[in-house]
Formats: C-alpha cells, sequence, structure tokens
C-alpha cells in the first residue's frame, strides 16, 4: 500500500526539503515509485531538479501543487509506492490539508536553535488535533536534524530525553541526521548523497538517511 511521508515544520531553513529529497533518491534506488508534492511556494526543489535534470541524474516525478492538496495527496497515492508531501516552513493550508491524510509527519528540528526547538509544542497541538479530529492513524515524530557533531556536545541528547520524558510531546526519531557539508553539497548539485561517489562524511551521510528510511518502515 502507497505511503504519504510529508515534511513540515513551523520554522524555515530547518531542512526539510534537503530531507525530502535525500529520502526520495534513496527509496528510487530501493526500487520505489515515488512522486514529491511540492506544497511550498519558494523554488528549492524546482531548482534542484532543475541542476539534476542537467547533471543528467535519473528523473524524480515532482508536482507543485498549492491550497488544499489532499485531494492530490489521495490522487498520487494510487501512481506511486511513496509520496513525499514537503510543505512550507509555517502553518499553512497545504499543511494542514497534507496532515489530515498522511502517514507520517516528520518534523525537522535543530537542537542547538532555540528558536527551533520553540516550535515543538506548536506542532505537538496541531498534530495532536489531528490525530483526534480525522486522522488518528498518523504517525508524528520529531527528526533531530543538522546535528552538531563535535565531541562533547550534548544539545540533541538533552532534547531527546526532555521529549521522551512525557508522552504528550512529539517523540523524536532513534536516528538522527548530523550537520554535514556533504548534504549541501548533494543538494547543490541537483543530487542526493547516495548519487554522490565521493566525499567527506559520506558514508555517515548515506548511513543516516538509510537507518531514518528503516526506522520508518518506509
Amino acid at each position: 500500500m502507497s505511503k504519504v511521508i510529508m515534511l513540515g515544520s513551523h520554522k524555515g531553513g530547518v531542512g526539510k526539503t534537503t530531507l525530502a529529497a535525500n529520502i526520495a533518491v534513496l527509496l528510487i534506488k530501493r526500487g520505489k515509485r515515488v512522486i514529491i508534492l511540492k506544497g511550498d511556494k519558494n523554488d528549492e526543489l524546482s531548482d534542484w531538479l532543475e541542476r539534476r535534470t542537467t547533471a543528467g541524474c535519473k528523473p524524480v516525478a515532482i508536482r507543485d501543487v498549492q491550497g488544499n492538496i489532499s485531494g492530490e495527496i489521495d490522487k498520487l497515492r494510487k501512481m506511486s509506492d511513496v509520496v513525499i508531501v514537503d510543505t512550507a516552513g509555517h502553518d499553512s493550508i497545504e499543511f494542514r490539508s497534507a496532515i489530515s491524510v498522511a502517514d507520517i509527519l516528520l518534523s525537522p528540528v535543530r537542537p542547538s536553535a532555540q528558536v527551533e526547538v520553540d516550535t515543538i509544542a506548536a506542532m505537538t497541538n496541531v498534530v495532536r488535533k489531528a490525530q483526534e479530529l480525522n486522522n488518528p492513524q498518523l504517525q508524528a515524530y520529531i527528526v533531530l536534524a543538522r546535528c552538531k557533531t563535535q565531541y562533547g556536545n550534548t544539545d540533541a541528547s538533552e532534547l531527546t530525553k526532555s521529549l521522551t520524558s512525557n508522552p504528550i510531546w512529539l517523540q523524536p526519531c532513534k536516528n538522527r541526521i548530523s550537520q554535514l557539508d556533504i548534504f549541501e553539497k548533494a543538494f547543490n548539485e541537483g543530487k542526493g548523497v547516495h548519487e554522490l561517489k565521493k566525499g567527506s562524511s559520506l558514508g555517515k551521510a548515506k548511513a543516516q538517511v538509510e537507518l531514518l528510511i528503516d526506522e520508518l518502515g518506509a
């Protein structure tokens, strides 16, 4: 059965689109039929696709839809194995309509950025209402993303401890995404990290995306 994975946040610049692109590339490499639904007015994904075409990479299907996108999501379910929905970095009609039909919500948060951590309460409230009113099967998680890799940094572990101390909060995925330049390099080339041949921390970046997807059962 087709699965809908949406990425959403109440803050821009958290790495949603980069993560969406890397998830799509990995799933395609695993033989899945993937469609990305772009529910965001910015051109990051469109520009990524253009660079991808120029680089001669395998095409990725992207649909650009605004407004109430729940009907489009249901339509795309029948055409793919996985629909990845990338919404804007704020509350929007695209976000609200997507969350009503999605199977999984991933909300990236950088543990070292308090302005991002502060959005978790509002995101939790929106998710709990959606689960209560119209999508009880929705699985929603915080993805600890752009985590600092310096030895001794405890931001990610402290946020994990705080969230897991009370089940009312959206719970964090067990697997994290680190702040690695290789993710930016791949995106700038119209690729996912699984399409790069070499680079610093490439193996680590690939493993993190793989472990996250395996954890979600996608």
